[in-house]
């Protein structure tokens, strides 16, 4: 069973039910969006990530989100690629959003502080990463022979190089054809 997640203009990317996603989404040139992607039994899929919130007087400046994904993207930023987490195990219901919750103690009023201290969205894709491996959830690190750390240095890695790779694509396409639309690729890591 799959589900039909899409970019603006682009055909439809399907997500298999009960798995583990990251995707990259093109901010600008080199620099992404990291979000994960988790889809339930009935393929329902909900992005989870670490963003901008509207701020609130001295509050955090940015925070932990989650959403159901509609079926067409309404930013109109092109989703580079879904990387689908090998050996995942869904947690029971609330575990995953607890872990999402408490991968950060806190956050600061302003991104610049954030950024001084570690906090992005791609850390805290690899936090939450590293606490799904810790609880047993995601197996794959097992038999990849390292460590947690070296597990997940290692995915980062790989999504680093293939979401460049799609960026290059991406924009070559763009600027040879003017052509606005891709098609996200789904790659198993």
């Amino acid at each position: 069973m799959s589900s039909a997640v899409s970019t603006l203009g682009s055909e439809p990317v399907l997500l298999e039910s009960d798995a583990l996603y990251v995707s990259t989404t093109q901010l600008s040139e080199a620099t992404y969006h990291w979000a994960l992607i988790l889809t339930d039994a009935n393929c329902i899929a909900t992005r989870h990530h670490w963003h901008e919130q509207r701020p609130r007087r001295a509050e955090a400046i940015e925070g932990y989100g989650r959403q159901t994904i509609q079926p067409k993207s309404l930013t109109g930023r092109v989703v580079l690629g879904y990387f689908k987490i090998s050996h995942f195990s869904a947690p029971p219901p609330g575990v995953f959003e607890q872990i999402c919750e408490g991968t950060f103690e806190t956050s600061y009023t302003t991104v610049v502080d954030n950024r001084q201290h570690g906090i992005t969205c791609r850390t805290f894709v690899l936090n939450v990463l590293a606490e799904l491996c810790a609880r047993g959830y995601v197996g794959g690190w097992r038999e990849s022979g390292k460590s947690i750390q070296g597990f997940v240095d290692n995915l980062e890695q790989t999504i680093k190089i293939a979401s460049n790779q799609m960026d290059s694509a991406y924009l070559t396409r763009f600027l040879s054809h003017r052509i606005l639309t891709w098609s996200s690729s789904v790659v198993v890591v």
